[in-house]
């Protein structure tokens, strides 16, 4: 089954350098659930167009924008590269 579980779909193209891009509900995998209220602070799954899904913590929610910051695991386990 190739269905993404993802809670919102983002466009790599529109990340900021923090890792904020902002979503939006009535396009996302649960546009019809009245249950989805994503709130600052929620841990949500999100997907691009290629299906590359990432967790991405909400930091603001204007009634159908979401805006989430990506949790880019590679960011956080990757040591540091000395250049020579």
């Amino acid at each position: 089954m190739s269905m993404s579980t993802a809670d919102l779909i983002y466009d790599p193209n529109e990340v900021g350098a923090d890792l904020v891009v902002t979503c939006l509900i009535s396009q996302s995998p649960r546009a019809t659930d009245t249950t989805f209220e994503p709130q600052p602070s929620d841990i949500l799954l999100v997907t691009d167009a290629d299906g590359e899904d990432l967790r991405a913590r909400v930091v603001r929610r204007d009634g159908n924008q979401v805006s989430v910051q990506l949790i880019v695991p590679e960011l956080l386990s990757a040591p540091a590269s000395a250049s020579m």
